[in-house]
């Protein structure tokens, strides 16, 4: 038996992590889906607008088979830390496969990317040190770093937020020469950060701000 794993936050859980869940089993051709979950805290240094309990029977109600919680250490760092922990914990419970959503939609474009990340990863790393100096925090130093490199580019925009969080997964994964296989869907609808609901598949951001927390939990449970 084969599983893939999805790594999510579910805050709170919604139609777009549903077509997540059925478009990964498509394109991962696995048995089982294990899904790693932030906890009480997200990677934004926020809490949960809804507890881990009720988000993860959620997720078991619509395809997902087990959930593990992610632990808080690495459920609140950057993208880099947060991609570390999450693939780790995936790769220990044995996923063959790991299918995240992005905005390119296109794995070979994070693969031909990595390479291209590899050959300047010094000058990523000191461009990085640069701009935390001039007081960026480290997502923006990272955009910042990446424009730098040459890695923003139409196939592969490194200043979108699922691009930067599925390149950090294909990082940890290759870095670490896992045996696993990086797999991408490209995200539906409303972006990362859309504040308005405009069709069945909203972002979280979207509901969040339109939803108070009974109504989201409510929302999330039906």
């Amino acid at each position: 038996m084969e599983a893939c794993g999805l790594i999510v936050e579910y805050n709170p859980f919604h139609n777009g992590h549903v077509y997540h869940i059925e478009q990964a089993k498509k394109v991962s051709q696995t048995d089982c889906m294990v899904a790693v979950m932030s906890g009480s805290f997200l990677q934004r240094g926020e809490p949960a607008i809804i507890d881990k309990y009720h988000r993860t029977k959620a997720a078991l109600k619509v395809g997902i088979d087990i959930v593990l919680e992610l632990p808080y250490v690495y459920a609140v760092q950057n993208s880099d830390f947060f991609a570390q922990g999450a693939v780790q914990v995936l790769n220990n419970i044995g996923v063959s496969s790991i299918c995240f959503g992005s905005e390119s939609g296109d794995i070979s474009t994070f693969l031909q990317s990595y390479d291209n990340y590899k050959k300047k990863e010094q000058q990523f790393n000191k461009y990085v040190k640069i701009e935390l100096a001039n007081g960026l925090s480290y997502p923006e130093a990272s955009k910042q770093a990446y424009q730098q490199i040459g890695l923003t580019t139409t196939n592969m925009d490194l200043t979108k937020p699922n691009n930067i969080l599925g390149f950090s997964y294909v990082k940890s994964i290759l870095d670490q020469k896992l045996n696993i296989k990086p797999l991408t869907i490209e995200r539906s609808k409303n972006q990362f950060h859309d504040v308005d609901i405009t069709s069945r598949i909203a972002s979280a951001t979207s509901i969040r701000k339109r939803k108070g927390k009974k109504e989201t939990e409510e929302m999330c449970l039906s």
